[in-house]
């Protein structure tokens, strides 16, 4: 059976802030902190990346630890704690973003903007003279002049109608970005 420092032993590794003496506070510690991070997290690789995390933190901020404020393995808990629950909150939010963009995604095949095809796109919401020109400058990769040939239009329209173009997406796209931080907020909060 394998028998621990006592506190005062453990607390006096922490604040020497030598290599060896941490050791010996990651012996002691990091199997009843690994174990709280696995139920929290439930991912053996996330758990001991984390575990890692922690005690870096944990090294880096040995000076704030007091032990009139509390045992020390309630610190170190804390600190292990808190980033398993930045960890839970950031899958959280990685998920509703993954959602987010799933909804708002346009596949190459849905960009066949010439027969209409442009289901759940901004492009869609954009006035089919300005869709033209979008399609081929940007995804056929036209200059400007060569636009205008195919479309039978002057060099100038075409560079206006993209610059309007690209002044609306960029419009929808604000809009959209301004729904993602009102979602990311509410998750956040909650």
């Amino acid at each position: 059976m394998t028998t621990y420092p006592n506190e005062e032993v453990l607390v006096s590794a922490l604040q020497s802030h030598k290599a060896a003496d941490f050791s010996l506070i990651y012996d002691s510690y990091s199997p009843a902190l690994y174990g709280v991070l696995l139920r929290l997290l439930k991912d053996t690789a996330r758990a001991e990346d984390l575990l890692q995390d922690a005690f870096v933190k944990i090294w880096t901020n040995s000076q704030h630890y007091s032990p009139s404020q509390g045992r020390l393995f309630t610190w170190l808990m804390a600190i292990t704690r808190n980033l398993a629950m930045d960890e839970l909150r950031a899958r959280k939010v990685r998920a509703t973003a993954a959602a987010y963009i799933g909804e708002h995604e346009v596949t190459a095949t849905n960009l066949r903007l010439a027969e209409g095809m442009l289901n759940r796109s901004l492009l869609s919401q954009l006035a089919p003279k300005y869709q033209a020109v979008v399609e081929l400058m940007y995804y056929r990769n036209y200059t400007s002049q060569e636009a205008a040939d195919d479309l039978k239009l002057p060099i100038g329209t075409v560079k206006t109608r993209a610059r309007k173009a690209l002044q609306e997406l960029k419009h929808y796209f604000n809009q959209d970005i301004q729904h993602y931080h009102t979602e990311y907020r509410g998750l956040k909060s909650a």
